[in-house]
């Protein structure tokens, strides 16, 4: 079997793109009995070129004006340069006697097929002719990934594209994708239903890159050893990200990190973004040709590509044991699989949660190492992607991957949690008489809904309650039941806590479902903080579902850390619950709590709150097994200034988790 692989690589993509995930399937198919030629621009002679320019020339000046909306001259010049290739394939197939000619773009089958058949037609229906076929290597349609690659073209143009990609695909001898996921979305691009059986997906092999040491690599690309190096790998453009990358590592709070963009493309966008966000020094570029050097020193590797058909750096990041950070596009979740952190692309908060996370945490590097590593172990070997790659050729059926290791349990502490108490359950709370308390909620009724209970008890025992409210609620009425949404919270909050006995009610009116820990906000907390001098300090949990009350509940912890941590600290719980360590019983004023919420007519016309309140104090009321007059409680975990750090920071890893897998299932993942 002699087999013809082209493409329209120039020598320097051959070295570091396509050509490069081709090699080791080229060694691999001759390893197995086939000969393997490879043709590419390189072998494209200065006369061809000449000729094509003013055949371009020519069609740009008839016909440009005709297609306003698409980029006219490079659409041209893509297609014709791709069908000369195929010409010249036809040339190269006839006088070396290939017997497949493999085409890694359906404008080069195209173009090859075309001048087979007036080649055939010319010879007298006669003469030698080569099976062909298409590897997709856009995810989807050649003709989407050209679009989105920045080419573009207005709707006509695309109709045309499609129904021509669509007539080649279906007369090719093979389509092959590197992803069933790509195969899916051609079907679903080119509307090719079902599925041609003459469709293949085979993925890439396993990469195999030199091996080294973290501090061999380190020595030998000069990188310090006491820094955290994070890596990125691609062509400079505007598909990859590369700003959101950097607008997120101006944001991290480890310092001592430096970016490594390891690609080709115009550098000065970039250079001038991160001298804008103050982190010039820390941004460096690269090229290199060995990558394995570049994995094994690097602490972290980031992908934000908006889309990838496959993604060789990714799966060479992580067959290397790089802890990864990926967007879930195009091919990238089968890829990876499990081998990687998976982010929704376009989603900078995403991105900088899952970058802040890994620089800051050791262990969890580690673990996402440990992913890799284990992926690493499910994927194929050369040999028997190329020999699918000849049943492909022969139109026989692939076989199925040969099985694969197990993959390797993780450690889990089953001594550990046996030496546990059985059911630990949270103390009693001493309420104080005549102390200063401070609460804090993010919205109009979170006062009542996470702790009102609380309030009512402190307010019977003498104590100075201030109330602040710290959004607008404007937010909360989006059927439009209120002609002033704003003031009808504000109004149904202050006869909440007049019902309580409660006037001291302070709104800030920071937008709702939008909050910002901004200059402004930061000064009007600290005047209150500074003169109200509270005892106590009631506030939301970073646990909880809205993000206005994890970005508040982290607002009120800074302030209480910038100001010596001197109150007692609570967080209570609204939407989720907190691992709470204290309990409150308010058995005595459940049904003034009851009547409190009652006063929020807008919010109960949007949700039953009065029977989850009810069934949130009954389950907490459970906890005082030996009471039987004690059936509501409300739960806090207080925040001591000796163990704050280390429970915020294991909190902030479960909410984290929470955000990243609700994420990832929103993406499909």
């Amino acid at each position: 079997m002699k087999i013809l692989m082209v493409t329209r690589e120039s020598t320097g993509d051959k070295k570091y793109g396509l050509g490069k995930s081709l090699t080791p399937i080229i060694a691999a198919l001759e390893q197995q009995g086939a000969q393997v030629g490879y043709l590419s621009q390189a072998d494209v002679g200065g006369r061809g070129v000449k000729v094509l320019q003013g055949i371009h020339k020519v069609i740009c000046g008839l016909f440009s004006r005709f297609f306003s909306e698409t980029a006219f001259d490079i659409l041209v010049w893509g297609i014709l340069e791709r069908l000369n290739m195929g010409r010249l394939a036809v040339k190269v197939m006839l006088r070396e006697q290939y017997t497949h000619v493999h085409c890694h773009d359906p404008i080069i089958a195209a173009g090859y097929h075309s001048f087979a058949r007036l080649r055939w037609v010319l010879q007298g229906l006669r003469g030698h002719s080569a099976r062909w076929g298409i590897t997709q290597h856009g995810f989807g349609s050649y003709t989407q990934a050209f679009h989105e690659d920045g080419v573009n073209l207005g709707a006509s143009t695309m109709r045309w594209m499609r129904n021509w990609e669509t007539k080649i695909v279906l007369k090719a001898h093979w389509v092959l994708s590197p992803t069933n996921l790509g195969l899916k979305q051609l079907s679903r691009d080119l509307a090719i239903y079902p599925r041609p059986k003459h469709w293949y997906a085979i993925p890439h092999p396993c990469p195999v890159l030199k091996h080294y040491s973290k501090s061999a690599a380190r020595q030998q690309l000069h990188w310090a050893e006491n820094k955290l190096y994070i890596l990125a790998v691609g062509r400079v453009v505007e598909l990859k990200q590369f700003p959101a990358l950097l607008t997120a590592c101006a944001k991290l709070s480890q310092q001592n990190y430096k970016i490594i963009l390891t690609g080709e493309g115009e550098r000065d966008v970039l250079q001038n973004l991160a001298e804008e966000l103050g982190i010039a020094e820390h941004l460096e570029f690269s090229l290199s040709s060995d990558m394995g050097l570049y994995y094994a020193a690097a602490d972290i590797y980031v992908s934000t590509s908006l889309t990838e058909a496959f993604g060789l750096a990714n799966l060479e990041a992580v067959s290397c044991g790089l802890p990864a950070i990926c967007t879930a596009v195009g091919g990238v979740p089968e890829v990876v699989g499990q081998g990687a952190w998976l982010i929704p692309a376009s989603h900078p908060q995403a991105l900088f949660t899952a970058l802040q996370a890994l620089c800051d945490d050791a262990t969890l590097r580690a673990y996402w190492q440990q992913q890799a590593l284990q992926w690493t172990q499910t994927l194929p070997k050369a040999d028997a992607i190329a020999a699918n790659y000849l049943r492909m050729y022969r139109g026989e059926a692939l076989t199925a991957p040969a099985p694969v290791a197990p993959i390797k349990p993780m450690y889990l502490p089953h001594a550990e949690a046996q030496t546990w108490e059985a059911c630990p359950l949270p103390t009693l709370l001493q309420l104080p008489e005549t102390a200063k308390i401070l609460m804090i909620a993010p919205h109009p009724d979170d006062e009542v809904l996470g702790c009102g209970g609380t309030l009512a008890l402190l307010k019977q025992r003498g104590c100075e309650i201030k109330i602040v409210i710290v959004t607008d609620g404007g937010a909360g009425d989006p059927l439009g039941y209120s002609n002033d949404v704003r003031h009808t919270r504000q109004l149904e909050s202050i006869a909440a806590m007049h019902l309580m006995g409660i006037e001291d009610v302070v709104f800030l009116n920071a937008p709702d479902s939008a909050y910002q820990h901004t200059p402004a906000i930061q000064n009007q907390l600290q005047q209150i903080f500074s003169e109200f001098q509270a005892d106590w300090i009631l506030f939301p949990s970073v646990l909880d579902y809205h993000r206005d009350h994890v970005a508040i509940s982290l607002s009120i912890l800074e302030m209480w850390q910038q100001l010596g941590c001197r109150e007692r600290l609570f967080c209570y719980e609204t939407w989720a619950t907190v691992p709470a360590t204290c309990l409150v019983d308010i058995s005595s004023v459940f049904e003034l709590k009851m009547q409190a919420i009652q006063c929020y007519e807008l919010p109960l016309r949007y949700g039953d709150y009065l029977t989850a309140c009810r069934g949130m104090a009954s389950y907490r009321g459970l906890y005082f097994m030996d009471s039987k007059t004690a059936k509501y409680a409300e739960a806090f975990l207080e925040i001591t200034p000796q163990t704050w750090r280390s429970t915020v920071q294991q909190l902030w890893g479960l909410r984290r988790f929470q955000e990243q897998r609700m994420a990832e299932v929103r993406a499909g993942l």
